[in-house]
């Protein structure tokens, strides 16, 4: 499957209402390898390869008809916010609601700016109300934000009748992110939202230009994989795009071959059935993320110190460094102590291999 990123998708289209509620969720992703060589302008340069897997967070988009002449958003937190009582976590878990007339330009809120983009990139932009459903805030480095987008367009393009391959949710989506929005963002986090399952994907500097689902050499795998994860969360948020633009451009492109051959590990570790494979290459690929940008990664060196003699095999950030969620192997006979010694941070077990964007059961029934 080929899935590159289209410069000609975000044409004006005309204004529509929607005829009937249409509720869709995607999953969030964890990439094991080579994250990072899938920016545009780092794999220009003989391409970029990522491994990973959507996983069992999903965001929820819910679209209905509105009043017309009116548009209406909303967005809401229905898990677990960061650990520690702050006023960012209480607010992350209030419900936001933008009311404005269709004729009204588009509210350059941050927090609105990603819907009233895919509203302008179905059309369906009067008498109509979305409502954005997330088991956590922005910024927690899982694709969130991508999983929102390529939600939101199969859930309006649903209310409307029209339908979408994964493919092209997954180049709109990124076409919106990086055209509409003007994010140095790259293209993995909406291949997952739209595929979902365990992905091999290539890509080159238009965007994802092939998805390959990753032959999986043992039944034992993935099961054995997912019960020592462990997702941390730092109760750290960043903007991705300002963490990518602070990354040296010169030190991504000479961190690449890095990230592609432990990508390369991952994926030949899946296909024959070694774990120990597709943990080396994990912690091939952290390394050199950690080589890329110290900075960025600071968080997960200091947890990675904590957490020495613990028996932790694998730690990693997630998405684009800088906060958000870290990522950590160990067998599950040492989770104990490791969770002992991590005290009061909010700690997730990821299930690996969640479905792809799909329409959910009618949120009305």
């Amino acid at each position: 499957m080929s899935t590159p990123c289209a410069c000609s998708l975000l044409a004006p289209r005309a204004l529509r209402t929607p005829l009937w509620r249409a509720a869709a969720s995607a999953p969030m992703r964890v990439s094991f390898a080579g994250g990072g060589s899938d920016l545009p302008g780092v794999a220009l340069l003989d391409g970029g390869r990522v491994v990973g897997a959507a996983i069992d967070l999903r965001v929820r988009v819910v679209v209905e008809p509105f009043d017309r002449g009116w548009v209406r958003m909303e967005l809401a937190s229905r898990g677990q916010g960061p650990p520690g009582g702050c006023a960012e976590a209480a607010e992350a878990g209030a419900p936001r609601v933008l009311t404005r007339r269709r004729t009204d330009p588009p509210r350059d809120d941050l927090a609105f700016r990603l819907i009233e983009a895919t509203l302008a990139a179905t059309g369906v932009g009067d008498g109509v109300a979305l409502r954005v459903e997330t088991e956590m805030s922005p910024g927690a480095g899982l694709g969130g934000s991508a999983s929102a987008a390529v939600a939101a367009l199969f859930a309006l393009r649903a209310s409307v009748g029209e339908v979408a391959s994964p493919e092209e949710l997954s180049r709109e989506a990124v076409a919106i992110e990086r055209e509409r929005l003007g994010n140095a963002c790259g293209a993995q986090d909406q291949v997952f939202a739209a595929f979902g399952g365990l992905l091999d994907l290539a890509f080159d500097a238009r965007g994802c230009s092939g998805v390959r689902r990753l032959a999986i050499g043992s039944p034992e795998l993935v099961p054995a994989l997912s019960a020592g994860l462990l997702l941390v969360d730092t109760a750290v948020r960043r903007v991705s795009g300002e963490v990518l633009d602070r990354v040296d451009a010169g030190a991504a492109c000479g961190a690449k071959g890095e990230l592609v051959a432990a990508a390369g590990d991952v994926a030949r570790g899946f296909e024959i059935g070694s774990l120990a494979l597709v943990l080396s290459g994990m912690r091939r690929g952290a390394a050199a993320k950690v080589r890329l940008s110290e900075a960025a990664s600071a968080i997960a060196v200091s947890m990675q110190q904590r957490l020495d003699g613990l028996g932790v095999e694998v730690l990693r950030m997630c998405g684009a460094g800088g906060g958000g969620h870290i990522l950590i192997w160990a067998p599950a006979e040492r989770h104990a102590r490791i969770l002992e010694e991590l005290g009061p941070c909010l700690v997730r077990r990821p299930a690996l291999g969640a479905a792809g964007v799909r329409l959910d059961p009618d949120p009305a029934a």
